[in-house]
């Protein structure tokens, strides 16, 4: 049995000792949407937003990377935040996604098919042509 444990991380974040820049920066991953997908981040704009210098961004990008907390794609500026940091940061969706790999499958009835009833005076509704003024 999967438990909410098993989809965080093994060293929790306060052990990793991150500066006030590389959790901004990671913040600022997260809120983009490279949690999603992989994100193409222009450190120019993450150091506009965050507030910080340009080397600075650089400097936290390579060691959340080294961390492993983001992940980078081949050689481009894609990045994609590690969903086990996530997971660790919020247990309750973590036991939420468990859930839902567990729940049964849905099971279509022999209704499902079927085309959706009509009540009379809808059908007369449709049948009725209107001019358009």
């Amino acid at each position: 049995m999967t438990t909410p444990a098993d989809l965080s991380m093994a060293h929790p974040v306060y052990t990793l000792s991150l500066t006030p820049v590389q959790r901004s920066t990671l913040e600022w991953l997260t809120c983009n949407g490279a949690l999603l997908s992989p994100l193409e981040v222009d450190a120019e704009q993450v150091a506009e937003e965050c507030d910080t210098a340009l080397s600075t961004i650089y400097d936290a990008l390579a060691r959340l990377a080294t961390l492993r907390l983001i992940l980078r794609t081949g050689t481009t500026n894609l990045y994609r935040v590690n969903p086990r940091f996530f997971f660790a940061q919020n247990p309750e969706i973590a036991q939420l996604a468990i859930d839902a790999l567990n729940a049964p499958d849905v099971l279509p009835d022999t209704r499902s098919g079927r085309p959706r009833r009509t009540a009379p005076a809808d059908a007369q509704r449709r049948r009725q042509v209107r001019p358009v003024s």
